[in-house]
């Protein structure tokens, strides 16, 4: 009787995935494109299997384990399409994940890391290695001197390297937001030891007279590469080339088969049906290609999602993977200044309210260029909150917020923002009693009551937020605060739909009663009186009108599980500002 495959979540060693029985999703289809180029450089998000990709090409280029071939890759596409390529390297492999963050100690341990890795790549191809080779490695104490010394006498022999570089901006990301510009720079410009590993690396592929042969480097984004070899041009920036637009992540094929198995052998118990819209909802929706047509979900989001629904019987309780959180907050640098929200701000804050932006992708910049717009907002797109959506508009891509997951976390930083800058809080478990009130009774106006005090309490946020777009907004991070609902900005601009949609999470929480359209209309502080009483019905009558058509789309009706797709109740809300303070909010 076979075993259960396990769930790989959190594994990156290809070896011990197949040694253990995992679930493996095959990527080796990729092996003879990714050949056609010899040194590579690949960006994606976090927690996308990169570091899987690495240890898989690692196993299947090493010489070493050239006899196990078909023990590693049976059951792979590889396995019956091999390469000439196959077992043909000294594999030298680099996570600079592993490299301590201690700023006094970060020279020494990176410099510690890279021999270690060296002195165990000479161990374990001494019998390959030419004789003279000691000798001269010993007289040499920095990582690039001895990796000069290796290329150069393998140059003349029949083996070559195979250098893989994973997480190649890891440490240094960590020093920049942890220690300032002042140390990053220190380490990336001029004699910085990391520059200097990178130029004897581009040194190394300039001749015909080098043992390196084939170069792999992964990263989340391409600011450092910038920084160190004023760009990637040792080679082929593959991060936007559609032939590799599935070679990380999963498609809707792979999530399929992954709930079949573990449906098959009793292992999830839960709606297939139902599991994969949510998934597909939270998860899916990435597009690394200009040109792709075909989108990927977060790997390790999925393995999450499999995971705790084994464990539960059920939708996971908490949708988002708290991996996923951790490198948001290199943001902070890029949109506060001295605890200032600066224009990215604004811009970021823009894109949660409309689902995206116009811009084109820069594929290039270095540290000292990242608060310009156009690379502000890359850099959204290489950490994964933003993607290609397929769309091109006036020549330029249109950059969508890709899924549920990363809304939130978009959403979470803006309120974390908005906490730094002007030291506003509120009261999270009264908010979520709040929205849990409108979900189950109907009851909306304690909760917008609720918010609207706050802000009234709180007077450093009150200037701020005097403006239509930033009231909006306000609102929509703050009712986005609890899964109750899925809060959704303006589905179909220009067709008269509601400003805001709250839409039941009802995978999740199926006895919701109540779905909401919010339509919200703004009057500056400056008209008073009676001339307010008649611009506060002016706002009323144009909602009022736009509301009743978005309530009768059948889309919508669909989406928000109404008849004749389900027994939840609309509530149509009419919600007017006078500045921040709330002038109206009533039923339709």
């Amino acid at each position: 009787m076979n075993k259960i495959k396990r769930i790989p979540y959190g594994k990156s060693d290809f070896e011990a995935t197949n040694s253990q029985n995992d679930y493996y999703v095959d990527k080796t289809m990729f092996l003879p494109e990714l050949e056609k180029t010899p040194y590579v450089f690949l960006i994606r998000p976090r927690r996308f299997g990169k570091s899987l990709l690495v240890s898989t090409l690692q196993t299947y280029y090493d010489i070493a384990k050239k006899d196990r071939f078909n023990e590693f890759f049976s059951n792979t596409w590889i396995n019956e399409n091999p390469t000439d390529e196959r077992a043909k390297y000294l594999v030298l492999y680099f996570n600079f994940s592993a490299i301590l963050k201690e700023k006094e100690k970060v020279q020494e341990d990176f410099n510690s890391y890279c021999l270690l890795v060296i002195d165990k790549f000479i161990y374990k191809y001494k019998d390959l290695l030419p004789q003279r080779l000691n000798e001269k490695i010993s007289s040499v104490n920095t990582a690039h001197e001895k990796l000069h010394i290796i290329s150069n006498e393998l140059s003349e022999e029949d083996y070559k390297i195979y250098l893989l570089i994973d997480e190649y901006d890891n440490f240094t990301n960590t020093l920049l937001t942890d220690f300032g510009e002042q140390e990053y720079k220190r380490i990336t410009r001029q004699a910085g030891y990391f520059k200097q590993f990178f130029t004897n690396l581009k040194l190394l592929t300039s001749g015909s007279g080098s043992g390196l042969a084939r170069i792999f480097i992964t990263g989340v984004s391409p600011v450092t590469m910038d920084d160190v070899t004023s760009g990637f041009n040792i080679g082929n920036n593959i991060s936007n080339s559609l032939p590799f637009n599935q070679i990380l992540g999963f498609t809707e094929e792979d999530v399929k088969a992954i709930l079949d198995y573990y449906e098959a052998v009793g292992e999830l118990k839960i709606n297939k049906s139902e599991a994969l819209g949510v998934m597909t909802e939270w998860y899916n929706h990435y597009i690394f290609s200009l040109d792709a047509n075909q989108s990927v979900y977060n790997s390790d989001a999925v393995w999450y999602f499999i995971k705790e629904a084994i464990y539960s019987q059920s939708i996971p309780k908490n949708l988002i993977d708290d991996n996923l959180r951790m490198d948001y907050g290199k943001l902070r640098y890029l949109v506060m200044k001295d605890k200032q929200l600066n224009g990215n701000f604004s811009r970021l804050s823009d894109i949660i309210e409309t689902g995206g932006i116009l811009t084109k992708l820069k594929t290039s910049f270095p540290f000292d260029m990242l608060t310009q717009p156009e690379n502000f907002v890359s850099l959204l797109y290489y950490f994964g909150l933003i993607t290609f959506s397929g769309k091109t508009i006036k020549g330029r891509p249109y950059l969508c917020i890709p899924n549920e997951a990363m809304k939130t976390i978009l959403c979470e930083y803006v309120r974390e923002s908005l906490r730094l800058s002007f030291n506003f809080t509120m009261d999270v478990i009264t908010l979520e009693d709040n929205i849990s009130a409108m979900a189950f009774d109907g009851e909306f106006k304690t909760a917008f009551k609720f918010i609207e005090s706050e802000i009234q309490r709180q007077s450093s946020i009150r200037d701020f937020i005097d403006k239509e777009n930033i009231v909006k907004i306000f609102y929509l991070v703050y009712l986005n605060i609890y899964d109750l609902y899925i809060a959704v900005s303006e589905k179909e601009k220009n067709k008269g739909y509601a400003d805001i949609v709250l839409e039941p999470f009802l995978a999740k929480y199926p006895d919701i009663e109540y779905a909401y359209l919010l339509e919200f209309k703004y009057i500056p502080r400056s008209i008073k009186d009676k001339e307010l009483e008649k611009e506060v019905a002016v706002k009323i009558a144009e909602a009022e009108k736009q509301l009743s058509q978005y309530a009768n789309d059948e889309t919508a009706r669909k989406m928000l599980g109404m008849e004749p797709y389900g027994n939840v109740k609309l509530k149509k809300l009419i919600i007017v500002f006078h500045g921040w303070e709330l002038a109206y909010c009533e039923e339709v």
